[in-house]
């Protein structure tokens, strides 16, 4: 993709488990091996407010649901204003593993308006296509459970019900498309590809 062309933004989201970092790494070997130039990026980041975020999630410290909100705003403001802004000016690929239907979901799930939460990101780039990977709550708690130990909103079950209930809520509201995560990864892979090649049809010859 040439310089001065403006790249591409798409967002992996959904339920904790439900295979987000493997898919991201396999669609950025695939659209390296097609001549992209990819940025592979998280949220919550790595930078400071990003770090607080973690230690909240892994119950090092509590916040409460408004400043928790505020946090991955600001959070995501440096991600746009670091990382995502200049990667897509430069003509790149940029692919998130979570954004703002993250904030939208988890924030709104305990209790805070949807409308809030979408004022306080509202300088947040959008992304170019946002793909929603699906599984049952017992899916993605055992397979959270086999990677690793679980973090606060990870490990209550019953918060994760409500999640997955509030991404597809979203999805069909929003017409975004809705993968099956509980398919083997290739075959998510190849289902996210499709989403893909849709929005990039014109660059991939």
């Amino acid at each position: 993709m040439s310089s001065d062309e403006k790249g591409k933004f798409f967002a992996l989201e959904g339920p904790d488990g439900c295979g987000k970092s493997t898919q991201l790494k396999m669609l950025a070997e695939w659209l390296e091996s097609e001549n992209f130039e990819v940025k592979k990026t998280k949220e919550p980041t790595d930078n400071p407010i990003g770090k607080i975020l973690r230690k909240n999630l892994e119950n090092e410290i509590d916040v409460c649901p408004e400043s928790e909100a505020l946090l991955f705003a600001g959070d995501r403001a440096q991600h746009v204003s670091e990382e995502i802004k200049p990667q897509l000016e430069n003509g790149n690929i940029v692919i998130t593993g979570r954004y703002l239907f993250s904030s939208l979901v988890y924030q709104s799930v305990r209790g805070l308006s949807e409308e809030w939460i979408e004022e306080i990101n509202r300088h947040a780039v959008k992304p170019d296509q946002t793909i929603i990977i699906d599984v049952p709550p017992k899916t993605g708690l055992e397979r959270v459970n086999q990677s690793g130990k679980p973090d606060k909103f990870e490990e209550n079950l019953n918060m994760q019900k409500k999640v997955r209930k509030k991404y597809l809520k979203l999805a069909q509201e929003k017409g975004l498309p809705i993968i099956d995560g509980t398919l083997t990864k290739e075959k998510v892979h190849e289902k996210i590809k499709e989403e893909v090649k849709k929005v990039l049809h014109a660059q991939l010859g």
